[in-house]
């Protein structure tokens, strides 16, 4: 190396005075940085790169073999709210709540049971195999609502297409049936509450017609005027508004009757199958008194009867024959309602034995006691109005009784005509729209689809890769987490509490042939090489608190850490930057190699002395350079501690110094080879040394430990094996330019 070139003195920070150590973050642990991720990387890349890519093929394949394309089936409903013939429904049928509704009814217990019974949908394995068949299913089947909930979609998936195509199928189909029956339901109820109004409407119509006719013979006979205004009639504002009143209170207690009549009866009934089955807990059947006497039952037999007694009238009134349309159509009609009736029977069976009848029957309870307390509210304000009524015609009649009586006879007789013409309007309304289209419809049945959901399983794929790829990095992670090798000179320091008095560049590779750019990288990487061990000589040749130490140890933890390389390149660079004179002793008697280093023939050396053969100035080797002068090893028969357990080597280090300026002793690892301690107490200052991505903390904290110990004064640690861009673009190149 050139005189020329100038040391590089170290940095000093007011926390460790002593180091080297470039200040990137002071942390006891790794940090988790993209640092200490790129440092995994670089360390482990040749075998996660190649590993990662095994797994996310065998991942991918692993997917490709056990996929199996799944095909789904789409059954569209729409949802019409302008389906009336007359009558114009106000209700708001398009609506997310009347979405929420038809999905409630489809997978109900009652739809999803009879779908589970079809063999198509049993032989699923997906439900097949379920403990709950209903709840598997209503799992499956996904309901979407489209275009402002005009449309529904019931969609199912399964890896054979028929099969999707006719469980969807199957389940609509079952869902319109159960919506139409409750729908049949519902009106029928409806329309036997409206005739019981209707009956007692044109009954008190006939009543307030007969009073008419007979106050107005009365008056005539009579003849009397008294009490008539201006116009030729009583003035009965008060009693018009009295009348007006009383109309609302009739009209709202006729609505509420209808409901408490509804209740009622369903009420009873529910109470009629909750004490059959409070006498026949888990009963299998239901008794046939109970089941004629249900609703559902009841509307099927009655619309049954008829067909039969239309039938029987054909036969019994006209003389066609019974191939006559007519005939058969009249025939099929009652064969079709005979089977429904036999359906519905058995639905119903079914559907008595599920009830929670405790629950609905507690509900209509309530319902009707608070409907009672109402029509109780209604009567009394009705009898305080009559009563007020009564009051007013007693004063009026002393003046004109039977004109008062005929015009509120007259006034009562227009308003149940105002009520029945309501009831017989609802009627109307209720017997038109009956046949009206279903307000929910089938608009395109499930079709067997042609293309799966997914050809390919692209997500799984892209998941599996990214897991296959990953994983190498996760356990090369959890590696370094777990070995805690050094890094860099920050994570050395601050994690073994060893101060670091220099980094040294990778030793570069020689390199043979003529090319131009090869030659000049190889020499610029040998300059930088050069330049970190000078960089460690200055600093234990300046620092004030090392400036007295003339005899070095050099040590590491374990093997192959770089120290006999440190110990070599230190000797040269001492003797070329200090023109000293300088004495390399190779302790490590066990695997001498600074003799091949240095390229000399192996003596007696070190193993000479000890043992007493000759003196130590006859044993060194001085032809390599007139500054460096060298004293092999040695060849070692029996143990080592024994030859240096007879102060001879303690005797060498004194006599060496007063011939010497440094002294620096390559010693064997600490850890396997204890003897390392002896030569390390000999000495003013003890290095250690650590091999970049090799190294361990843990190991150099126990050898430190061990030296501390023995008494040995270690004044810090030494990092080789440090990239040579990576040096340079720390520290910097100053001949960069020149070469």
């Amino acid at each position: 190396m050139s005189s020329s070139r100038q040391a590089v003195v170290p940095a000093y920070n007011s926390k460790m005075k002593n180091s080297v150590a470039r200040d990137s973050g002071n942390i006891g642990l790794p940090k988790l940085d993209a640092l200490f991720f790129w440092g995994v990387f670089r360390k482990h890349w040749r075998w996660m790169i190649p590993v990662g890519m095994l797994l996310s093929i065998l991942g991918c394949a692993g997917i490709l073999a056990f996929f199996k394309p799944t095909y789904e089936a789409r059954f569209r409903l729409e949802i019409d709210p302008s389906n009336y013939i007359v009558f114009a429904d106000n209700s708001t049928k398009s609506t997310p709540e009347f979405v929420e509704l038809q999905k409630a009814i489809m997978f109900s217990n009652s739809v999803l049971e009879k779908v589970v019974a079809d063999k198509t949908v049993a032989s699923v394995p997906s439900i097949a195999k379920s403990r709950d068949p209903v709840q598997a299913l209503k799992k499956a089947v996904k309901v979407t609502a489209a275009a402002g909930n005009r449309l529904v979609d019931v969609r199912f998936a399964h890896e054979d297409p028929k099969i999707a195509a006719s469980v969807v199928n199957t389940l609509v189909d079952e869902f319109l049936r159960s919506r139409r029956s409750i729908e049949q339901i519902r009106t029928s109820s409806q329309e036997r509450n409206v005739s019981v109004a209707l009956n007692k409407a044109e009954s008190e119509v006939e009543s307030a017609k007969q009073r008419v006719r007979d106050l107005s013979m009365q008056a005539v006979k009579s003849d009397t005027i008294l009490g008539e205004s201006e116009s030729g009639k009583i003035d009965t504002t008060y009693l018009d508004n009295i009348r007006i009143q009383r109309m609302e209170i009739a009209s709202q207690l006729s609505i509420l009757q209808l409901n408490l009549a509804e209740l009622k009866s369903a009420y009873e009934r529910d109470l009629e199958t909750q004490n059959t089955e409070n006498l026949q807990s888990k009963a299998t059947t239901i008794p046939e008194e109970i089941l004629e006497k249900d609703i559902v039952v009841l509307t099927a037999r009655q619309q049954y009867e008829n067909a039969k007694l239309q039938l029987k009238d054909l036969d019994a009134n006209t003389s066609i024959g019974l191939k006559n349309p007519v005939y058969v159509q009249a025939k099929r009609k009652v064969d079709f309602l005979q089977e429904e009736l036999k359906r519905i029977r058995e639905s119903r069976t079914k559907e008595l034995l599920d009830r929670g009848n405790l629950t609905s029957t507690d509900e209509r309870r309530d319902r009707i006691a608070q409907i009672s307390n109402e029509i109780s509210e209604l009567r009394t304000k009705r009898d305080v109005l009559e009563s007020q009524v009564k009051d007013y015609l007693v004063s009026l009649k002393q003046s004109s009784a039977t004109s008062v009586d005929l015009q509120f006879a007259e006034a009562d007789l227009m308003e149940w005509n105002n009520i029945r013409g309501t009831v017989h309007e609802r009627r109307i309304r209720l017997q038109t729209e009956r046949d009206a289209i279903d307000d929910v419809r089938e608009l395109e049945r499930a079709i067997t689809p042609k293309l799966p959901v997914e050809e390919l399983p692209y997500m799984q794929l892209a998941g599996a890769s990214a897991v296959g790829l990953t994983l190498p990095f996760l356990i090369g992670f959890l590696m370094e987490l777990r070995s805690r090798k050094v890094d860099d000179a920050n994570q050395l320091e601050t994690r073994s509490q060893l101060s670091v008095l220099g980094e040294i560049s990778t030793i570069p590779v020689a390199t043979t042939g003529n090319l131009t750019k090869k030659r000049r990288s190889h020499a610029r990487e040998l300059r930088l090489f050069e330049e970190s061990v000078d960089s460690l000589s200055t600093t234990l040749t300046l620092r004030e608190d090392l400036r007295n130490c003339r005899v070095f140890t050099i040590t590491s933890a374990l093997s192959g850490e770089g120290k006999t390389s440190v110990s070599c390149q230190l000797v040269v660079s001492l003797a070329r930057s200090t023109s000293s004179k300088v004495l390399l002793i190779d302790g490590d008697l066990r695997a001498p190699d600074v003799h091949h280093v240095f390229g000399r023939e192996m003596t007696s050396g070190l193993v000479g002395y000890l043992n007493g053969t000759d003196e130590w100035r006859a044993l060194i080797d001085r032809e390599w350079n007139d500054s460096i002068h060298i004293l092999t090893s040695g060849h070692l028969k029996g143990s080592p501690h024994r030859i240096l357990s007879n102060g001879r080597f303690e005797k060498l280090i004194e006599e060496a110094r007063e011939e010497y300026d440094y002294i620096v002793i390559d010693t064997p690892p600490v850890l396997p080879a204890s003897e390392a301690l002896l030569f390390a107490k000999c000495a003013d200052a003890v290095l250690m040394c650590a091999l970049r991505d090799k190294s361990r903390i843990e190991q150099l904290v126990q050898a430190y430990h061990r030296l501390d110990a023995s008494g040995a004064n270690v004044v810090g640690s030494v990092l080789s094996g440090v990239p040579v861009k990576e040096y340079a673009s720390y520290y910097g190149d100053y001949y960069a330019s020149k070469v």
